[in-house]
């Protein structure tokens, strides 16, 4: 019994943005922004530097796959993965990020886009057992320029302190 499939799916495109290869500065705060007494508000010193990152689309367009590398200020090697995948029944997207440097996680942030702007949350939990509230928002999509933040509260969401910033800049 041959049986053909003619339902086309409806992925998210809102990633699309991004496939290719990016020059991205990164900008985060020093020191240990995961505890909330180490969270240092506008007294807080960032640090800069420079990576590269690339994504590609995979499953027929349900998921885009992020290859993340820079060299971090104290000489180390940082390499990180996403996944970014859409749910069409949901119509929510869902990203899970791996890294080189901290134990690994798959637990998803959910958000959604909207104007433009990307919008996702999770809650994990601080090194001392505390709840940690994750967001992260994609904005500033243009066909060379992207930006990515990072921010966490430690009240349920009340205040948000942005620890990490990225900006893209599409490699020529």
């Amino acid at each position: 019994m041959h049986m053909t499939h003619e339902h086309t799916q409806n992925f998210g495109h809102d990633f699309d943005a991004l496939i290719g290869s990016w020059k991205v500065v990164n900008r985060r705060k020093a020191g240990n922004y995961f505890l909330a007494n180490q969270a240092l508000g506008e007294e807080a010193v960032w640090e800069e530097f420079q990576g590269c990152d690339h994504f590609e689309k995979q499953l027929d367009g349900r998921a885009i796959v992020e290859h993340w590398e820079a060299t971090l200020p104290s000489g180390e090697r940082a390499l990180g993965l996403s996944i970014k995948a859409f749910e069409p029944t949901t119509q929510q997207w869902s990203i899970i990020w791996i890294d080189n440097r901290n134990p690994l996680d798959y637990r998803p942030l959910y958000g959604t886009f909207e104007n433009e702007i990307g919008t996702f949350f999770q809650v994990i939990e601080t090194p001392d057992g505390q709840p940690l509230h994750v967001r992260y928002i994609w904005d500033e999509f243009t066909a060379t320029t992207a930006r990515w933040q990072q921010a966490f509260s430690f009240d349920g969401g009340e205040h948000w302190e942005t620890n990490w910033i990225m900006n893209f800049t599409r490699e020529a």
